[in-house]
């Protein structure tokens, strides 16, 4: 199995990335909507945010064949680069269930043009996948993989596989394991691991991102270093805001943000991707169909979309708001300056903070 070759970077910058959702279109066959989704990948990439994230659990990756995930990645990463943002493109392996699947889907993700991929670990023979065999599933996959690897803590979606602090911690010192996703929303596990990172524990660049932004600022106060956000699907510059400001240290201003985040967030969560979906097409004001799921996936309920609109209305208005001040995140912030420079500058801070603990 060849492996393919890549110049991505070594190190995950800090920030919010968004794990985009897929379209369909209306029809039986319910092939790619691809235009709705390079509209979307546009919208995503003038808002300034970190980087994007396609074929993962929001974007119902199981459902995808190995074609429909590298066209994802492809017109992703052009549309992107097209907008002036030089953000990471990520790939989700979601739904492999071998060493030998994963490795051929991160090939494809090289060759299709992301910089990162998203890794799941199996978890159909749950009682099997022992920590030790985790560990060397995750770093035999690291060993061959073109592409740096971001570990994805995820149990709702892995029969309740928990990684735990002690196993991340040993995969973190692989030099082909550039982060870690913490869908597992486990604020003590972000602060022990940026302890050990603090420590130079991991002999290399280890990037700590929270799976959600309702508790952006509780992680970023421990350690964490941002997040992969499925708010960023409808307000991906009050998120970067957020993030920014929480930075900045003007908390009383980030906490603003955060409120209608997490009420947002709160709000969508609770229709689950049928929800996600249908918040998305609603705040971005996209067809009806971008709102289709793939079968045998129903449509959102009537009142699920009432109670989304009720509890989202604030978040979209603050989004309309700061895209008509022309507000941007880092990747794109400043007039003049490249998208790449942005991004280099942000991997620099990172390597130096890195060197620096």
């Amino acid at each position: 199995m060849p492996v393919a070759t890549t110049t991505s970077p070594k190190v995950l910058p800090p920030g919010i990335y968004c794990p985009t959702i897929s379209f369909f279109q209306p029809t039986p066959e319910q092939d790619l909507d691809i235009d709705t989704h390079i509209k979307h990948m546009e919208f995503l990439a003038k808002s300034g945010i970190a980087g994007v994230v396609v074929q993962g659990s929001t974007a119902e990756a199981v459902t995808l064949d190995r074609e429909e995930r590298k066209l994802l990645i492809s017109t992703a990463k052009e549309a992107f680069r097209r907008c002036g943002n030089n953000g990471p493109i990520i790939a989700g392996t979601v739904g492999a269930q071998s060493t030998r699947e994963a490795i051929r889907l991160c090939n494809d993700a090289a060759q299709a043009g992301a910089d990162f991929v998203l890794v799941l670990p199996p978890s159909y023979y749950p009682g099997a996948m022992s920590p030790d065999a985790i560990q060397t599933f995750f770093e035999e996959l690291a060993d061959v993989s073109p592409l740096p690897v971001i570990i994805y803590s995820y149990p709702g979606v892995c029969s309740g596989i928990n990684l735990d602090t002690d196993l991340i911690c040993r995969l973190a010192r692989h030099p082909n394991i550039a982060g870690v996703k913490h869908t597992d929303h486990d604020v003590g596990r972000i602060a022990r691991e940026t302890a050990f990172a603090k420590a130079n524990d991991f002999g290399s660049p280890f990037t700590i991102l929270g799976g959600a932004t309702d508790y952006l600022l509780g992680a970023l106060a421990v350690g964490g270093q941002g997040a992969i956000t499925g708010m960023a699907n409808v307000a991906p510059r009050v998120c970067a805001k957020a993030f920014e400001l929480a930075k900045a240290g003007k908390l009383e201003e980030a906490l603003e943000y955060a409120g209608a985040i997490s009420t947002a967030e709160w709000g969508m969560g609770k229709g689950g991707i049928l929800g996600t979906k249908w918040m998305v097409q609603w705040a971005n004001n996209y067809a009806p169909t971008a709102a289709l799921a793939r079968k045998p996936l129903a449509s959102c309920p009537e009142s699920t979309k009432e109670h989304i609109k009720s509890v989202g209305a604030d978040i979209v208005a603050l989004e309309r708001k700061l895209e008509q001040q022309g507000w941007t995140g880092a990747a794109i912030q400043e007039t003049g300056v490249s998208a790449t420079k942005k991004v280099n500058g942000i991997v620099g801070s990172l390597k130096e903070g890195v060197a620096a603990i």
